[in-house]
């Protein structure tokens, strides 16, 4: 898959929001990437063979519980190209217009193209752990609706060959062996029935090979190694060979009463009158880096563990 795409924002000036709206521009592009690629595997997803329809007798059909939901099985085969990747700020009178630019993002087995080889990742579920979306209610009653997504478990490399900033190339980025997964996303309105937003929480574990990030102007990297993202981990911290995870890390939890919350207000704080998106995401569990590398000096791992922020308010407006 090929395409060139931008997005616009305000144009960024020297007041004191100028770091924000820089990170709410990367924040918008990471957004995009992930929404394209998202319509990519939509598109070459094949579906499965279906079995053939059974009859069943009147005892096998009392036997039969009806859900509100559906399973997804999918097993496809797919590399992302994008030649690049573009955000802008807005273009005003007298002024040049700049841009952050992602060329040559890939998404692929690690392998990358040739003609014998097409570096093609693998999406699958099996049968007994399908892709399941439900809408339900909670042991408090309430009703959710739950996406369950093991999809993203077998690994996958992502690449961009170049990130630019401004006409300054800044290197290249890659995340290698990514693994999420299986995830729970579940939503609803507001407990409360105030707002004019609603509660989530997403709950996921992750482990990547490595996260790199290596400089242009010189021929060094930042490299870490053996990434883990999980609800607690348990070893000695200095020794990854005797480490092990349990459980999903987690942004927001309902069933515990501090969901993740998202709501669009007018805002009465540092910006009086202005319309605001505003995020509280309490965040709980472990994260775990195996090794931290930079151009070729071992620092060693790193390990914190029993995070819990109970409240992480975050506010976005123009």
């Amino acid at each position: 898959m090929r395409s060139v795409s931008g997005f616009t924002a305000r144009k960024l000036t020297a007041d004191p929001r100028f770091v924000y709206r820089q990170v709410l521009l990367i924040g918008l592009g990471v957004l995009g990437a992930v929404l394209l690629l998202l319509v990519a595997a939509i598109i070459s997803a094949v579906p499965a063979k279906a079995d053939q329809p059974a009859n069943l007798s009147d005892s096998e059909l009392a036997g039969v519980t009806g859900q509100a939901g559906i399973s997804i099985n999918v097993e496809t085969k797919s590399r992302v190209e994008i030649i690049e990747y573009r955000i802008s700020d807005t273009p005003d009178p007298g002024f040049s217009q700049h841009w952050i630019s992602f060329k040559h993002v890939t998404v692929d087995d690690g392998t990358g193209w040739h003609p014998t080889n097409k570096g093609y990742f693998t999406t699958a579920t099996s049968l007994d752990d399908p892709i399941r979306l439900d809408i339900g209610t909670n042991d408090a009653g309430r009703t959710l609706i739950s996406f369950y997504d093991p999809s993203h478990v077998l690994p996958r490399w992502y690449g961009i060959e170049e990130v630019e900033f401004d006409g300054l190339v800044l290197g290249s980025f890659n995340i290698d062996a990514l693994s999420i997964g299986p995830s729970l996303y579940r939503s609803g309105s507001h407990a409360d029935g105030t707002g004019g937003g609603y509660d989530f929480d997403y709950s996921t574990r992750l482990t990547a090979q490595a996260i790199r990030f290596t400089y242009n102007a010189v021929p060094e990297a930042l490299t870490l190694s053996g990434i883990h993202l999980a609800g607690s981990a348990s070893g000695t911290e200095n020794d990854p060979a005797t480490w092990s995870f349990t459980d999903n890390f987690k942004i927001g939890d309902m069933d515990a009463g501090t969901p993740a919350k998202i709501d669009v207000v007018t805002n009465t704080d540092d910006a009086p009158g202005v319309t605001s998106l505003v995020l509280n995401v309490p965040i709980q569990g472990s994260l775990r880096v195996e090794n931290v590398n930079f151009g070729g000096n071992d620092f060693g791992p790193i390990a914190i563990d029993g995070i819990n922020a109970h409240r992480m308010s975050l506010s976005f407006h123009p």
